[in-house]
């Protein structure tokens, strides 16, 4: 969310400084404004030090230098001098609009609502300042409140574009995507070159998964401003979801290379997750983003000393905003279930939608706790947290779409763990943890996590032995498959299919006479993109054969149709590759360096099948013809699946309850 306050930092003279001119530090104080507002920081500061010096309480030079350290983004130093000016003159709603985006800065959002509606007291019709207020209340997680002082502002003074984009981004924070749509384009249409509105725009467009109009929206951003943050990466991202490939590997290694020699805040690190393989880049792109969108906060100050008694439960809190029929649901609903509530107290903090939908209703049995936070601040929650006596605070988000790492930058809890939503480092010193197996994170991998590794036995990944398979009969035909011949399924994201990726699997189809492939329909420019590529390489369209998006539990049940998942590497299939071998479909994955790369390695070795797990990928090549000349090969792959599910690792939830608790008992003993 790329917001924009307005006058922020104004150096515009207030009333109350022009009438000062006949002051006798009045010609000084002005040399200071002209070298101000022409970029002559240091020459400035000078002269309004000068001012200072003589008159330590003229109350322009304390605004004025103040507005110059807040555009130097040293927001502390501005609040404490344009505090004492707003002292000095209580009535001046400039010093009063300016004290508040200092604040703003610095994350004091409830002070810096205040002094913006001090502002609005004093000044009938404050545009800039009913702006502000509404990018405070955004701060505050008071969405709606946010939105009537952007409206204000838009009816005080239609023609200017930031609150137009401003309440873009609150209204897409409440869900109403479509509505955002028309603001940003409003905003955009103010003012043509507004670099925020168009990658604001963008974004937006994804969620409502236009995915062509979000790839011109970016490259409209990037046109105005090419170095304009992470836009550039998204636009990549935004192409592999059409599988859009053209000039791809050269864009892939333009932003690691400004990853790696500039540090610059090019791509959003879950996006570096599909497109490289290398555990530094990943980490760099998580510190980045990290530092830059939620560093840590100390609003709340240190958590309190607390001596927990031996017979006292520990409160684990879990946060996502997926406690409803979602794929991380799906995962850990049984465990949630399991938990021994003679030991722990189980605490859901939800800021997702609420559904109340089947899934939902049974997140609700299973806690102790169900908290609705979707209004609350990132640290209001975290203060919740405090308050419920959280002692182990699991991020089931990470930098995923929806993820509020910014409650963890506020410190919930005394340990904090990043688990399950995120297959890497999340690179913030807030994060204690990451749970893993030997598999995930070997040892020679650690340096690249700035987490500490719980590893668990087995298989990082929870499962729910209670997800139902559609009992009616499925056939090839009513999914478009054909009757004989060897189908190879992959219902990963499209996002996650590469040219390599598809290179591999064409030369695969062309060894194996007959065969097929089956892919989920994403999006329509995908299925088009694809079927183009298909015909590119000397492969027949029709090869192709894409699968709507079903119910779940019809999902499941069409896994009995193929005969062998093809996995995507550098990110692997997760949720859906456990479904694959929970529905008895062998999974065969192409083992890389990163966690996301490695999940497919995990599960299998989780499901006692790991002569699927290849090194190269000529061997997955190789392998992948090998068992579709052989469909025997695959019989008995399956056969020896279900045979072993129920007491599989990967599927034996009681036992998982049993290690991750004990893991949990070990971090409170430290």
């Amino acid at each position: 969310m790329s917001t924009k306050s307005s006058s922020s930092g104004s150096v515009t003279k207030s009333r109350a400084e022009s009438r000062s001119r006949s002051s006798k530090h009045d010609r000084l104080l002005e040399q200071g404004l002209d070298f101000h507002k022409q970029g002559l920081i240091d020459e400035a500061a000078q002269i309004y030090a000068d001012v200072l010096s003589r008159d330590p309480k003229h109350p322009g030079a304390l605004h004025l230098l103040g507005v110059l350290f807040f555009q130097s983004g040293d927001a502390v130093r501005a609040v404490h001098l344009i505090s004492q000016a707003a002292q000095f003159e209580p009535k001046n709603p400039v010093f009063l609009l300016n004290l508040g985006n200092a604040l703003q800065a610095s994350g004091q959002f409830a002070r810096a609502e205040e002094s913006f509606r001090r502002a609005i007291l004093l000044r009938e019709g404050f545009a800039e300042a009913y702006n502000n207020l509404g990018n405070a209340l955004v701060g505050l997680y008071r969405l709606d409140e946010a939105i009537k002082a952007f409206s204000e502002a838009i009816s005080i003074n239609s023609n200017e574009p930031e609150p137009y984009n401003n309440r873009g981004n609150a209204l897409r924070a409440l869900g109403s995507a479509e509505a955002a749509l028309t603001d940003f384009q409003e905003a955009i249409r103010l003012r043509p070159n507004y670099v925020d509105a168009h990658s604001n725009l963008g974004y937006t467009l994804i969620e409502l998964n236009q995915f062509e109009g979000a790839i011109k929206s970016f490259e409209s951003a990037i046109r105005i401003d090419p170095q304009f943050e992470y836009v550039r990466g998204a636009l990549v991202f935004s192409r592999l979801r059409v599988c859009d490939w053209k000039n791809y590997q050269s864009q892939v290694d333009l932003l690691l290379a400004d990853l790696s020699q500039r540090g610059a805040k090019c791509v959003p690190p879950w996006a570096v997750l599909s497109m490289t393989d290398s555990l530094l880049a990943q980490r760099r792109a998580a510190e980045i983003w990290a530092a830059n969108k939620h560093p840590l906060q100390n609003s709340l100050g240190a958590l309190p000393d607390r001596d927990r008694s031996p017979d006292e439960r520990i409160c684990v809190g879990y946060y996502s905003a997926d406690f409803y029929e979602h794929a991380t649901a799906y995962l850990i609903a049984e465990i949630l279930e399991l938990h021994d509530r003679h030991r722990f107290r189980i605490v859901l903090f939800n800021f997702g939608p609420v559904t109340g939908d089947a899934m939902q209703r049974r997140l609700k049995i299973a806690a102790d706790s169900f908290f609705d936070v979707s209004d609350l601040s990132d640290s209001g929650v975290a203060a919740l947290s405090r308050s419920t006596g959280v002692g182990i605070a699991i991020d089931l988000k990470g930098f995923t779409q929806n993820q509020r790492a910014g409650i963890f930058a506020n410190r919930a809890a005394p340990i904090q763990i990043n688990f399950l939503g995120y297959p890497g480092t999340m690179g913030a010193d807030y994060i204690d943890y990451i749970i893993a197996d030997r598999e995930l994170i070997p040892e020679a991998s650690r340096p690249f996590y700035t987490e500490k590794v719980i590893y668990l036995p087995g298989s990082y990944q929870p499962n729910d032995r209670k997800r139902t398979i559609s009992a009616g009969i499925v056939t090839r035909s009513e999914y478009g498959l054909p009757d004989e011949g060897f189908v190879y399924s992959c219902f990963n994201n499209n996002f996650k299919i590469n040219p390599e990726v598809f290179d591999a699997w064409v030369e695969i189809l062309k060894n194996v006479p007959h065969s097929v492939l089956w892919l989920l329909a994403d999006n329509p420019s995908s299925v088009r993109n694809l079927r183009l590529e298909a015909e590119s390489r000397g492969l027949p369209a029709e090869r192709l054969v894409f699968a709507p998006r079903v119910p779940l539990a019809n999902h499941l049940a069409r896994h009995s149709l193929a005969d062998l998942f093809l996995d995507t590497w550098p990110c692997n299939a997760h949720t859906t590759a456990s479904d694959a071998l929970w529905a008895g479909l062998p999974v065969l994955t192409l083992r890389g360096e990163s966690f996301a790369a490695r999940v497919g390695a995990s599960l299998l070795r989780a499901v006692d099948l790991p002569e699927l797990i290849m090194d190269t990928r000529d061997g997955y090549v190789s392998e992948a013809i090998e068992l579709g000349r052989n469909p025997a090969l695959v019989t008995a792959l399956k056969e020896r699946l279900n045979l072993g599910r129920m007491t599989a690792p990967l599927f034996d939830s009681v036992s998982y309850i049993r290690k991750l608790e004990a893991a949990y008992l070990g971090l409170m003993e430290e």
